[in-house]
């Protein structure tokens, strides 16, 4: 079984686009002062849904990736 993803950059520049583009207003909404408190914060929240949708959904490797398929059981 794969131990390491081989995409790893590619997942992390995705996670950073969506980041970027939304911590503001998650900073805002969560009434946090601090932009990387809030960064933290989001990525603590949603991180593992960026990934999962990365993994499952995007990725080149899903269908052959063992680590991409415990997020699509199908």
């Amino acid at each position: 079984m794969q131990s390491e993803c081989s995409r790893l950059k590619e997942i992390l520049e995705a996670q950073i686009e969506i980041i970027e583009r939304h911590v503001d207003d998650h900073k805002w909404f969560m009434q946090i002062a601090d932009r990387n408190e809030a960064t933290r914060d989001f990525i603590e929240k949603y991180g593992f849904i960026m990934r999962e949708f990365y993994c499952s959904r995007v990725c080149e490797q899903r269908f052959t990736c063992e680590i991409a398929r415990q997020y699509n059981p199908k």
